[in-house]
């Protein structure tokens, strides 16, 4: 049976900035993590998808390989206040640990153990 696990934070978005950026990396040493993305504001009443790029190229869906992390671009120029970033996975147990920089509350970085 396979089993669907949502991870999901809040990030604050920067006033001057059309760009959010999200770190993920995956701290399994054996599997690839294949997952969704998705952001939206958290003041959408229809949460619609917010784009979200990896050089430059679309990426809702995704994979890691073993030991990798990638970075995140999302699209937040018409968005105000917050932004919702999930990640959902359809495989095993696995737990995502969220982790906000203190010095910068506007970098995130996701471990996907």
């Amino acid at each position: 049976m396979t089993k669907t696990n949502v991870s999901r934070c809040m990030i604050s978005t920067e006033e001057d900035s059309d760009n959010l950026y999200v770190k993920v990396k995956n701290k399994n040493q054996e599997l690839s993590r294949q997952f969704t993305i998705n952001a939206y504001s958290k003041n959408s009443p229809t949460k619609e998808l917010l784009p979200v790029y990896v050089d430059n190229q679309p990426a809702h869906i995704d994979t890691l390989d073993p030991d990798a992390e990638k970075v995140y671009r999302i699209d937040v120029s018409n968005v105000k206040g917050q932004v919702i970033f999930e990640i959902i996975q359809k495989m095993g147990s696995s737990s995502i640990k969220v982790s906000k920089n203190s010095k910068n509350p506007f970098s995130v970085e996701l471990h996907i153990k």
